[in-house]
């Protein structure tokens, strides 16, 4: 469990991440903006770790232009190795250019001896095709080598000029015999299902091809596609989301043996539970594993967890195995204190016929203030919501989730405002909230009963330090 990362006084946006010679690098666009201000211009931050746990700042990459240059926000990209090079394909967004009847995005490209110091190459510009394209929906290239094709490719969120207004999303293509001449190819997906497809990523993985992509229409959420082979088909499982609403543009990265998806966490106006969506937040990072049906199976990164938990400052808190049950209405259990961050694993059996069972996390006495995850096996979903929402409001995130076996196993981790639960070591669903008055952890069941089995507390953090 890598513990949540934000810079202080600003969010991290869309991340780049990449591993090369023992380091996972993760480049990051930077807002300079907190839950009540905001600038919508971005650069290129850079984070290193050789553990996934202790993440070191290692400052600016790629720094925005002027406001008449074409980077004068510096946006989503990827980075590639090309010979004794690494290039850094990224996007640039310039407002002035886009008044005076120009373009709104472009593809630019940076090179890097080491990773550390960048080179903007201002010979390098790669527009949309205007008869197949918008020209101003044209971004987060994704490169790869592709050693079938012995080339390489790019990967580009784009938009089609025709079809329904919200469904032209198309992941264009580029390729490129040597990483410095590119030449349009035929899109390798346009479905005609979402307005875009952002910030592509592509994998092979257990003999299978994976596209990770984020959509804007529907829900604002990451998804993924699987394919025998590149041509196709690019088939969907029926839960397709790798997280739920608390994740956002999230891409993935390997050291060979495990790979990571890496996203953000959402901040929320005015830094209210309930508010409109912001753009940017909190790190965010899961392990991902094949399924032997292709399916991805998303879980705790294991390695920053183990280690994390090897550290911590306090031994580990036993949770008393319990059974609660109310055959006609709500019950509820405190069964201990919950540190400003940690981690929490237990394990859940409802009586055959039980409504809804779950957990209640941040809760006090009253129950007044907290946040739950119920699982609702009639409705064959998990929910995760506001204690004291209002009954018109909309919970924070829904998901499909069906009750296979006899019990529950969760895994949460959490750390001040963000948490992110694991169902059954496949499912993950992050969310914020802010409400951090109670410090209770609780078991709840309406309308049947519910056995806990032991669990454990671990603590990384007993209280909470000064706001980041």
């Amino acid at each position: 469990m890598p513990r949540t990362f934000k810079p202080p006084h600003a969010r991290v946006g869309d991340t780049i991440p990449f591993f090369w010679d023992g380091t996972f690098h993760v480049f990051y666009l930077k807002r300079y903006a907190d839950d009540t201000h905001d600038r919508i211009e971005t650069d290129w931050w850079h984070l290193a770790t050789d553990d996934l746990v202790e993440f070191d700042e290692v400052g600016v990459a790629l720094t925005r232009g002027g406001v008449r240059d074409a980077d004068h926000s510096t946006a989503t990209g990827s980075i590639v190795r090309v010979g004794e090079q690494f290039h850094a394909y990224y996007t640039g967004f310039s407002g002035w250019q886009l008044e005076k009847g120009g373009r709104h995005q472009t593809i630019l490209r940076a090179t890097s001896p080491d990773l550390i110091s960048w080179t903007k190459d201002a010979s390098f510009a790669l527009v949309a095709d205007e008869s197949r394209y918008d020209r101003h929906e044209w971004r987060d290239p994704f490169v790869f080598w592709d050693d079938d094709a012995d080339c390489f490719r790019m990967l580009i969120a784009a938009q089609s000029i025709e079809g329904p207004a919200h469904r032209r999303g198309v992941t264009a293509q580029a390729i490129s015999p040597d990483g410095e001449q590119w030449t349009p190819a035929e899109p390798l997906w346009a479905p005609g299902l979402f307005s875009m497809h952002e910030c592509p990523d592509l994998f092979r993985m257990g003999g299978r091809w994976y596209l990770v992509y984020s959509t804007l229409t529907d829900r604002t959420v990451t998804r993924y596609r699987t394919a025998p082979t590149l041509a196709g088909p690019w088939t969907a499982p029926d839960d397709d989301e790798l997280d739920g609403l608390g994740l956002y543009a999230a891409k993935t990265m390997s050291d060979g043996d495990r790979r990571y998806l890496v996203g953000w966490c959402p901040n929320y106006t005015a830094g209210k539970d309930g508010a409109p969506w912001l753009w940017g937040g909190d790190l965010v990072m899961h392990e991902l594993t094949p399924a032997p049906d292709g399916r991805l199976l998303v879980h705790p990164v294991q390695r920053a967890r183990d280690a994390l938990i090897a550290r911590a400052d306090a031994p580990a808190t036993t949770l008393d195995a319990v059974r609660i049950a109310s055959a006609h209405g709500y019950t509820t259990h405190s069964l201990g204190t919950l540190p400003h961050a940690g981690v929490v694993d237990l394990t859940l059996t409802p009586a055959r016929g039980t409504k809804v069972f779950g957990v209640e996390l941040r809760t006090d006495d009253d129950r007044r203030h907290g946040y739950s995850v119920s699982v609702e096996p009639a409705l064959r979903h998990v929910r995760i919501d506001r204690l004291g929402r209002f009954g018109a409001d909309a919970p924070f995130d829904v998901r499909p989730f069906v009750l296979e076996n006899d019990d529950v196993t969760l895994s949460i981790e959490f750390d001040g405002e963000v948490t992110r639960v694991y169902v059954d070591g496949e499912k993950a669903i992050t969310y914020r909230g802010y409400d951090l008055t109670g410090d209770q952890i609780a078991v709840f069941v309406e309308e049947g009963a519910v056995d806990v089995g032991s669990g454990l507390i671990h603590s990384l953090q007993a209280r909470p330090e000064e706001d980041r």
